[in-house]
């Protein structure tokens, strides 16, 4: 059918094609708005010199990202890998760097699977703005700590091990009120912990099915299509928190009581944990709190675990309508590698 169109146009190829804005035919607009439009630029080819090339004339484009900092990891950590004695290093990125993490996460799945250096981690704490898919397909033995802030896809298939994201130290931001990642952070995770001081964007957690995650504030569909572990919102959330949700549940701190009309209602209810019969679930959100705070040092997670008992009554525990309340501790991989 292709050549049936080029044969009726007078071609031979696609390439003659290129460039021959004289069988284009302006249509009249259907609106006054259109009518002005003018399209003169897009109907001359005269600004294009006729020895110069008019299609692409190499198979393909160098990439722009060398993944140079991913390799210097790499070298950086083999003999630590290698004789799996764990160790730390320092390292300053942005956001050009992305994926950081993988390559090491590869270099370890490859030799030990996914948890096989959990006891002897080895451990990246980085300075600066991370580009797009931080700690993507994080394993066990690999801990990033970023002092700054990161793009979208943090955590995205993360498996095991810790991502901790904080401000950079001296900040002045205010204590719960900026956003520190950015939208889809721990897509499709399977385990480890994401500790984020301060907000992050929307389609948190989708498809997580076992990490346990801290944020302080989420965007729109937070916890799409969850069906495990656990997540622990220190704030508001956008619209639509739970839709498809099948497994796993959630704490959210809802201080502006906006919260009930945010949920999609249909797989998840809301449960409060202030009573004695959920004293389970406060001290489970109690040593949750206090390694998250440990970790990243937040303002607003010290407040909130130093003052729980004013804090409590606010908390919304949300879970699947089908889960039982006994067994969801035990049942949603609450404390993930």
């Amino acid at each position: 059918e292709t050549r049936e169109w080029l044969a009726k146009l007078g071609v031979r190829s696609l390439e003659e094609l290129v460039g021959r804005v004289d069988l284009l035919e302006r249509l009249p607009g259907n609106t006054e708005r259109q009518k002005k439009l003018d399209l003169t630029r897009l109907l001359q080819n005269d600004h294009i010199p006729a020895d110069k090339p008019h299609t692409c004339q190499i198979e393909r484009n160098k990439p722009f990202d060398e993944g140079k900092l991913a390799e210097q990891m790499v070298q950086d950590t083999a003999a630590a890998i290698a004789e799996k004695s764990g160790g730390a290093w320092s390292y300053r990125v942005t956001n050009c760097d992305r994926s950081i993490g993988a390559r090491l996460s590869g270099e370890i799945a490859a030799r030990y699977g996914n948890q096989g250096m959990t006891d002897a981690p080895i451990t990246l704490d980085l300075t600066g703005t991370a580009g797009q898919s931080f700690g993507v397909w994080n394993v066990g033995g690999l801990n990033l700590i970023l002092e700054g802030d990161a793009n979208d896809y943090v955590g995205k298939g993360m498996t095991g091990g810790m991502l901790a994201i904080y401000p950079a130290k001296g900040a002045t931001f205010a204590k719960n009120g900026f956003t520190i990642a950015g939208n889809t952070c721990l897509y499709g995770a399977t385990g480890g912990r994401l500790y984020a001081a301060g907000k992050v964007g929307e389609r948190f957690a989708v498809r997580n099915s076992g990490a346990l995650a801290v944020v302080e504030g989420t965007g729109d569909n937070c916890c799409e299509y969850m069906t495990g572990g656990v997540v622990v919102v220190l704030g508001c959330t956008g619209v639509n928190f739970g839709a498809g949700m099948t497994g796993g549940f959630a704490y959210v701190l809802d201080m502006d009581n906006t919260f009930f009309d945010k949920l999609n209602h249909e797989l998840v209810e809301l449960h409060r944990i202030s009573n004695e019969s959920m004293e389970m679930y406060r001290s489970h959100l109690t040593q949750v709190l206090t390694e998250y705070v440990t970790e990243t040092g937040s303002a607003w997670g010290a407040e909130v675990l130093d003052n729980l008992d004013d804090y409590i009554r606010r908390f919304w525990l949300v879970k699947p309508k089908a889960a039982s309340l006994r067994a969801l501790l035990t049942s949603t991989r609450a404390n993930p590698q």
